[in-house]
């Protein structure tokens, strides 16, 4: 019995203090379906540099404490977030508007794909978060890293977004990969057999 009570006090103060993630401060917007990028969304100045004409800020994060070992989807325990304030959009000199926000949009999806698949690893590994957090720092890391590698290679190839018939390969692709990995999008939250 007092193996069990010290347990679940370790549950409980472990949860208390492992908040990484927070709600939705002014700018930001999580990713959804529905609620695309809009040119208000982007908050910065663009910069003086023409490489690009648009930028955007994403972040990929999490809140997990030692309660979530037990449960059987962690999709809302991990965000996809664009954030205005790290973003901007040279309206002035971009000649197609509409296609530079379907760019930006893209990599916003992009993010979502390794969000979806944070989540999915978080749940294959929920049984090692109570031996510590280290595992969900070691997938969150891991996660980071081949976002940054595949947007750079995605920018590249596109020529940021300018070669369309890159873009429409592109875009295929990660439509694919949001589709096979649909049951771990943020509003679904059923439970997740794996």
């Amino acid at each position: 019995m007092m193996h069990k009570i010290l347990i679940i006090l370790f549950l409980y103060t472990a949860s208390i203090g492992y908040i990484v993630a927070q709600e939705l401060e002014t700018g930001q917007k999580r990713w959804s379906t529905t609620h695309k990028l809009t040119v208000n969304d982007f908050k910065l100045d663009p910069p003086v540099s023409k490489q690009e004409t648009a930028y955007s800020q994403f972040i990929i994060a999490h809140k997990i404490n030692a309660f979530d070992a037990m449960k059987r989807n962690l999709n809302q325990r991990v965000d996809n977030i664009f954030n205005g304030r790290g973003s901007w959009i040279d309206t002035l000199n971009i000649e197609n508007i509409e296609e530079a926000l379907g760019f930006q949009q893209l990599q916003f999806d992009l993010a979502e794909v390794q969000a979806r698949k944070f989540r999915k690893q978080l749940l294959q590994n929920k049984g090692k978060i109570l031996g510590g957090f280290e595992i969900v720092n070691q997938i969150s890391d891991d996660i980071m890293a081949q976002f940054t590698e595949i947007r750079a290679n995605m920018v590249t190839e596109t020529d940021y977004g300018r070669n369309e018939e890159a873009v429409k390969l592109w875009e295929e692709k990660i439509a694919t990969e949001l589709k096979e990995l649909d049951q771990f999008r943020y509003e679904n939250t059923k439970r997740i057999k794996l």
